[in-house]
């Protein structure tokens, strides 16, 4: 279903209208004018700096505020097959955006990975393409263990990803991919989560030396954003949390007792409920 068919209440003349003249896609909020009126679309106004009508300059200072409130008003519906959601028109970009049903609308967070695919479907990609092991768990809380490096990495880095889905006895389930990065060369530590669902969630994350009695604990809370959000980005924009990697590893590592020039950390994730 294309989105003209997908616009109710208004007849072609008036969406004609609500159109970009350049790419022809409706409008979305803002949307920009040139010096004698004619409209441009908020994405199209960054690339053309004369008007396609009557070369005057477009600019981003001069806003049609009218056009903007008329998109307010009127409804549509997505054009994404299985979707039934109904959203004012100019919210029709950000729910694209997210929408489950869009079929190349979400790309994977992975470093230097080009696929994209649908929100149903990046579970069995990070399962199958990146190898992401995964594990049902009853409940609000999962434990486990991990080396401190592969040796499928570089030698500067190790890398942790898991994948758990927490199952709740109120049927409601949440997956959870856990990425914890850690840097030799920098010296730094990065525990990431990411939610594979719509929304966000609280976590806590519990590191303490499981062979000691008498070892600190390290616990640190945050927000466990959705899988929208790249992993690299974040470390980039020093978004989330950084550890001295080499206090981590002295305060909270143990032996493996199966491979003793190995040493290991052991984490306790808990997932704290939805954030909206």
């Amino acid at each position: 279903m294309s989105e003209r068919s997908s616009l109710t209440n208004i007849n072609l003349l008036v969406s004609s209208s609500l159109e970009c003249p350049i790419c022809a896609e409706f409008f979305t909020i803002p949307i920009f004018q040139c010096d004698r009126g004619h409209s441009i679309c908020d994405r199209c106004s960054e690339k053309i700096p004369k008007c396609p009508f009557c070369k005057s300059n477009i600019g981003r200072k001069l806003r049609n505020y009218s056009l903007e409130q008329q998109l307010s008003l009127i409804d549509i519906s997505c054009h994404f097959k299985g979707c039934t959601t109904t959203m004012k028109l100019s919210s029709r970009i950000s729910h694209e955006i997210d929408c489950r049903f869009n079929p190349s609308g979400l790309k994977c967070l992975m470093p230097s990975c080009r696929w994209a695919g649908t929100h149903k479907s990046v579970f069995s990609h990070l399962n199958m393409k990146h190898k992401i092991p995964h594990y049902d768990v009853m409940g609000d809380t999962a434990e486990f263990s991990s080396r401190l490096r592969s040796n499928l990495l570089p030698p500067i880095a190790g890398c942790v990803k898991l994948l758990h889905t927490f199952h709740y006895k109120d049927g409601n389930t949440i997956t959870i991919l856990t990425y914890i990065f850690m840097d030799s060369t920098k010296n730094l530590f990065y525990p990431q989560f990411r939610t594979l669902e719509n929304f966000s969630s609280k976590f806590t994350l519990k590191i303490w030396n499981i062979q000691s009695n008498q070892c600190d604990e390290l616990t640190i809370a945050g927000k466990a954003l959705t899988i929208r959000h790249r992993l690299d980005e974040e470390r980039e924009k020093s978004l989330c949390l950084k550890l001295d990697l080499e206090s981590v590893i002295d305060k909270f590592s143990y032996e493996d007792i199966v491979e003793r020039d190995q040493r290991l950390l052991h984490y306790r994730l808990s997932i704290n409920g939805k954030v909206t």
